[in-house]
């Protein structure tokens, strides 16, 4: 492979999309927790994400199947929020997502969830909310090494039916990605990365910065516009011993920098949605 330079090529096939984006750091709550290999006990990670284009705000509750005991519960989660990881014990829990502010309402979706001894697991809803769905990605959280980054792509826009996913040095990230589904981890070079975006006869181009020893998905959602945006988080990073999630907005929204103060705001609002 060629000696790695500052600014590299992606190449990603979806209908349109944008992206200015960069890893987001930990949580600071979150900073003392094992990751998933390390864990001794029989425990396991979990976290969620709200994938739904019109779908507005819902609380989640996750609740052991068994005596019913509430978990944990996130409130007002909105379109493009993804949790942070939960350790939680190993065992089958019941995922429950309602309308924001109205606990006593049916739930929109409802589905059992398992978490298995230290394995790390994302359970997402997504598509239209007249036919939601929900599914559960397995998450491979082992960091790829200095100088490299892990990747892959979540495919939940509704105006896309496939996305492909490739490196200019030819590695694949994703080949016909269906709707609904993840692809397979991908190892590229840690760096800032040029995104040619293109699809249905329409290009475009994006950054994003991917830090070095770190492990991503990259979540093809659908814009404000109607048309498509590639939002990247965090899943594991060198600069901490946990698993990271960050809550990125499907909508074309940007993070920077963990030092820097717009960060930082996110990192306010997800630990308020954790109560």
């Amino acid at each position: 492979m060629p000696a790695p330079r500052r600014t590299r090529t992606l190449v990603v096939g979806a209908l349109a999309a944008t992206l200015v984006a960069a890893t987001v750091g930990l949580a600071p709550q979150a900073a003392t927790a094992a990751t998933p290999a390390a864990t001794t006990s029989d425990e396991g990670w979990l976290r969620v994400g709200h994938l739904s284009p019109d779908t507005k705000g819902v609380d989640v509750e996750l609740s052991s199947l068994s005596g019913g005991k509430k978990v944990f519960e996130l409130d007002d989660v909105t379109y493009g929020q993804v949790s942070p990881y939960q350790q939680l014990p190993v065992g089958t829990y019941v995922l429950s997502m309602r309308a924001a502010n109205a606990p006593d309402s049916t739930p929109v979706i409802s589905t059992d969830v398992t978490v298995d001894k230290g394995d790390a697991s994302t359970v997402v809803a997504y598509g239209k909310n007249d036919s939601l769905k929900t599914t559960a990605f397995t998450d491979d959280l082992q960091q790829p090494g200095d100088g490299k980054a892990k990747l892959r792509l979540v495919q939940a826009a509704t105006t896309a039916k496939k996305v492909d996913v490739s490196t200019s040095e030819g590695t694949a990230v994703a080949e016909g990605a269906a709707f609904g589904t993840a692809t397979k981890y991908a190892t590229v070079d840690a760096g800032k990365w040029t995104l040619d975006v293109s699809g249905s006869g329409q290009q475009g181009t994006a950054k994003v910065d991917l830090a070095g020893n770190t492990v991503s998905t990259l979540f093809v959602l659908d814009d404000s516009k109607g048309d498509l945006t590639v939002v990247p988080v965090t899943d594991a990073a060198a600069t901490a011993t946990t698993p990271s999630g960050g809550v990125q907005t499907g909508g074309g929204g940007a993070a920077a920098d963990p030092t820097t103060q717009a960060v930082h705001a996110v990192i306010a609002t997800l630990r308020s949605l954790f109560r």
